[in-house]
């Protein structure tokens, strides 16, 4: 990872890629299945802990329904991706935030909420802004003290840490620091999604939001306690909405960090419903709402997707970009899987050992046909002159392999 895939994706993230490949092999099936595990598993522990903490007046089942609903109704929700899986231990720290802000000190809440909101860095880097949103909701809803919140620091320290540490064991540390830190949050962001797609996808997901919030917030009376809890949610959209923003990938699969909010406020509104038809009608308008408009305007982006075509008997193809096109029903050969890690890399083949581990990368793949959409091929080609023997060039972007 980072030495030889050029790509910004979590350390943890990956490692959890790599042993559901190696265990169930390269099926997009468990990835579905693990993905709806951790909704399900998301959606129990939210339930339980707005329960434990009594942020509503009754106990009852519907933030875990919301949560699911909310979840489903996010395109790719399916997808295994970071993002879900950051979420998980987002929720595991406000569990021991929420703890502590109902008198509940403990040295061990404090350290408990810092190794999970690190582990969930580490999943998905800009999940760090989850650790000042808690920070906050510690000092201002609690009398925490110095040393508990060195507790906290210490705890989120400890497991950048050990990732920092694992990759200086390898001797990669510098490509952890330079490719998963600095690229992962300062490289331009690619809109996959456009302004309007995305509020074209997320129209109901605020609609649903605004009347509940709207509903709530004017005829909602709430203890002292359940205002804390309602703030610290509160505290926890605004991370959401800085997420987005620090992403490289500006996908709708962002809005899970909204789903509390929305999960939070729609049992809220539906715990306020005091007629029986609103009752028995409002239910199905938001569910149906959510999941029908979110599927319809989901299916009209499908039309946008481009596969790139690549003659079918050469299945192990190269790409020097980042063009996932390529790959449908071929074999993966490239490290490249970020265009600006990617450049960058290529800009090391005047140095000895960047160029060696470029060599190393392409011989071990030894691909049928290198597409180059970077132009970089003959700068590779003119420094490793054996490689060159290999390829003929087919047109102006593509090699393919005439020995072995």
């Amino acid at each position: 990872m980072y030495r030889e895939a050029y790509d910004y994706t979590g350390p943890l993230a990956a490692m959890i890629y790599k042993y559901l490949d190696f265990l169930f092999g390269r099926s997009p099936f468990t990835h579905h299945v693990f993905s709806s595990l951790f909704i399900i598993f998301q959606a129990g522990l939210f339930n339980r802990i707005l329960l434990k903490n009594k942020a509503f007046g009754e106990n009852n089942y519907l933030p875990a329904f919301f949560y699911v609903i909310a979840m489903l109704s996010i395109p790719d929700f399916m997808a295994l991706s970071p993002q879900l899986m950051s979420m998980t231990f987002i929720l595991q720290a406000l569990s021991s935030v929420l703890r502590r802000i109902d008198n509940q000190a403990t040295d061990q809440l404090f350290l408990n909420s810092g190794l999970f909101v690190g582990v969930a860095t580490m999943i998905y880097l800009p999940s760090f802004i989850f650790f000042f949103v808690f920070l906050f909701s510690l000092i201002i809803f609690s009398s925490a003290i110095a040393r508990r919140l060195l507790m906290y620091l210490f705890g989120f320290g400890l497991i950048i840490g050990m990732s920092a540490l694992y990759f200086f064991w390898r001797g990669d540390l510098c490509f952890f620091a330079e490719f998963f830190f600095a690229q992962g949050l300062f490289i331009e962001g690619d809109f996959l999604l456009s302004f309007w797609e995305m509020a074209t996808i997320s129209s109901v997901f605020i609609a649903v939001f605004v009347v509940t919030v709207g509903k709530s917030l004017t005829t909602g009376r709430l203890t002292n306690f359940q205002q804390r809890v309602q703030q610290v949610i509160w505290l926890m959209f605004l991370g959401g909405i800085c997420c987005y923003f620090l992403t490289n990938k500006k996908t709708g699969i962002e809005l899970v960090f909204l789903v509390p909010l929305v999960a939070y406020f729609l049992t809220h509104y539906f715990m306020m419903i005091r007629k029986r038809i609103f009752k028995a009608i409002m239910p199905g308008v938001f569910v149906f709402g959510l999941l029908g408009f979110n599927a319809y305007a989901y299916s009209n982006l499908l039309d946008a997707l481009v596969v790139s075509e690549v003659p079918a008997r050469e299945a192990n193809i190269l790409v020097l970009d980042e063009n996932f096109g390529y790959y449908l029903n071929k074999e993966a050969g490239s490290p490249c899987f970020s265009r600006s890690i990617c450049q960058q890399a290529f800009e090391g083949l005047d140095y000895y050992e960047a160029s060696s581990s470029i060599y190393k990368l392409i011989d071990r793949a030894n691909p049928d046909l290198i597409i180059d959409e970077l132009g970089v091929a003959p700068a590779i080609f003119y420094r490793f002159p054996l490689l060159e023997k290999k390829y003929a060039k087919r047109d102006s972007k593509t090699y393919y392999r005439t020995s072995n």
